[in-house]
């Protein structure tokens, strides 16, 4: 793929050195605030190649690992994070999901997908370069962040800390096709409020649950109304009430009924369309007469995130792409959210996202990485940043 005496070579003993590698982040619990340890054994590890990186702290707490090397004025980031979603009951694992096992080609165990693996492949990457850091002409900088499975606040912090770069690489999985856009998330809840009285006597009461039955009917025509929006790279927006909570006890009526909405939101569309469409729609179908009220409160958006297909980290991503898969290559769209939007939107900088292996085992019992795809995205990590370093002479 490249000059073997170029900066941009892959170690010959990738496969070992991810499998490693891997295995020990896998080991290192770090879900739920808990990525002190992770941080310092990278730390310790970067000290050991006298590579420079510094630690930043959110609360008091260690949650970032970021090390740059090269020289010139331009730079590029390779961004991916270092926290899990808990491992969830262990009796539904076919293995320990804290003690990492390979097996078939592939490392098991929490983390190992979602996003140990695509870190790995970064953090070897980086690490080649490093050895040859000389002869590089671009700036490349490793961001290992933490808190990005609690609202990417590892990320967060260094762009409002004045991070900033022409380009940057998200480790998310991808099947090693680059994603340039991804949707957004608004979480909404909605409560009822209604009046509570005994079951003997339910005109005494306002029953919330059935003043929120009109609610969800209107909701569910207004989802699909949503799923008729689609974007070229993303897909289809769409609406969902995800859960439903009323009541105290059989012989109450309920004073409060309370639904949660995930509403998937399109590049194209805002975080205030969105609210007021819902807004509206809840307000209209309220019953009146019955003396409920109803109240709609945002718990949480990440806003949709996209680079332009012609910016310079897209080409690179598909040419690269393309040559290691051996077939046109194009960027297309992220299923989920990611870091990507605080880089794009906080940060102003153009953003692909790239990874091995699939989303579709994230956040599941189970959880795995190939081994072979990890060693094939160390490459293709060095073969973006080859091309991408190219790109500015031409």
């Amino acid at each position: 793929m490249t000059d073997p005496q170029g900066p941009w070579a892959a170690p010959e003993d990738v496969r070992e050195r991810v499998s490693r590698l891997l295995c020990d982040l896998v080991a290192i619990p770090s879900y739920g605030g808990q990525e002190g340890e992770i941080v310092q054994h990278l730390v310790k590890r970067f000290a050991r190649q006298a590579i420079p990186c510094r630690v930043s702290e959110l609360d008091g707490k260690p949650i970032n690992v970021v090390a740059e090397i090269g020289q010139g004025p331009r730079a590029i980031i390779l961004n991916s994070h270092v926290d899990t979603v808990p491992p969830g009951d262990p009796a539904l694992w076919q293995t320990d999901p804290l003690t990492p096992v390979g097996k078939d080609g592939r490392i098991y165990g929490r983390g190992a997908e979602d996003a140990k693996g695509c870190l790995t492949a970064m953090i070897v990457a980086f690490e080649a370069l490093a050895a040859r850091r000389d002869r590089l002409p671009v700036r490349v900088i490793l961001m290992a962040v933490g808190a990005e499975e609690r609202g990417g606040l590892g990320t967060k912090l260094e762009i409002a800390n004045g991070i900033r770069a022409d380009a940057a690489v998200v480790g998310e999985s991808t099947l090693l096709v680059p994603k340039l856009a991804h949707k957004g998330v608004l979480r909404l809840e909605v409560e009822v409020k209604g009046k509570a009285a005994h079951a003997s006597d339910p005109e005494a009461g306002v029953n919330a649950v059935v003043a929120m039955a009109p609610i969800v009917e209107a909701l569910d025509r207004l989802a699909a109304d949503v799923r008729k929006r689609e974007d070229r790279y993303t897909g289809r927006a769409s609406l969902v009430i995800s859960t439903i909570a009323g009541g105290v006890a059989l012989n109450v009526i309920p004073a409060s009924c309370v639904i949660s909405i995930d509403r998937r939101v399109l590049p194209s569309e805002t975080e205030a369309q969105a609210a007021e469409e819902i807004v509206r729609t809840v307000t209209a179908a309220l019953p009146t007469g019955m003396g409920a009220a109803v109240e709609v409160r945002t718990v949480r958006f990440v806003a949709p995130s996209a680079t332009a297909a012609d910016a310079a980290i897209v080409r690179a991503a598909e040419e690269a792409s393309s040559r290691l898969l051996g077939r046109p290559v194009r960027a297309d769209g992220f299923t989920a959210t990611c870091d990507m939007t605080y880089l794009v939107n906080g940060g102003g900088i153009p953003t692909v996202i790239l990874g091995p292996d699939s989303i579709d085992v994230a956040h599941q019992v189970n959880e795995c990485v190939s081994i072979d795809q990890m060693a094939q995205a160390v490459a293709l990590y060095l073969e973006v940043l080859r091309v991408w370093a190219a790109d500015g002479d031409r």
